[in-house]
């Protein structure tokens, strides 16, 4: 990852790649830059090496804070995607609202910057009055850049509680560490 998909001079993800690893696209996808930024660590840690850990310690900073200044909308909310000439897909799509929430807080818990605890909790409020239907329950699958909810499933193929069920998971986790101060 760090080697082949990381971006080191601009800290993003290549999206697609050929054969020799030559980026296809300069699209960025910011969900997966952010979901990327937590769990490249968890990946080092459950390999053990110091080393490592410190380098993909580094990176998951280096992302959410360009994620931070790049891909959150002024409500808080991840937009779906751009690029080197801005945004290309302005709709809010579920799962990105998740990771980052774990994304920033794996930051905060990185390097203690208290913008990247403001931004989860930020995207978390918005997931919790826009994306939480609080009515007929589950999230709604995605906004547009206004926050409305599109016509679409709640649960399909690709829509499942997996990232919502995990975001959760992931703040109980780390809850008591954020909540002493460790």
């Amino acid at each position: 990852m760090l080697t082949r998909i990381f971006d080191p001079i601009h800290h993003h993800l290549y999206l697609f790649q050929d054969e020799a690893w030559k980026p296809l696209s300069d699209e960025i996808s910011y969900g997966h830059d952010i979901e990327a930024s937590w769990l490249l660590p968890e990946a080092a840690g459950v390999l053990g090496d110091p080393e490592l850990v410190a380098k993909c310690n580094r990176a998951a900073v280096e992302i959410a804070r360009v994620i931070l200044k790049e891909g959150v909308d002024t409500d808080g909310a991840i937009i779906n995607t751009g690029g080197p000439h801005g945004y290309i897909d302005t709709h809010k799509d579920w799962w990105p609202q998740a990771e980052a929430v774990v994304g920033f807080l794996n930051a905060y818990e990185l390097s203690h910057e208290a913008p990247f605890l403001d931004a989860a909790q930020k995207t978390w409020r918005f997931i919790d009055q826009r994306f939480v239907d609080h009515v007929n329950g589950e999230w709604f699958e995605t906004l547009t850049r206004e926050g409305k909810p599109l016509p679409r499933p709640k649960v399909s193929l690709w829509k499942c509680p997996y990232h919502n069920g995990r975001v959760c998971l992931e703040v109980i986790e780390r809850a008591p560490a954020l909540i002493s101060g460790k």
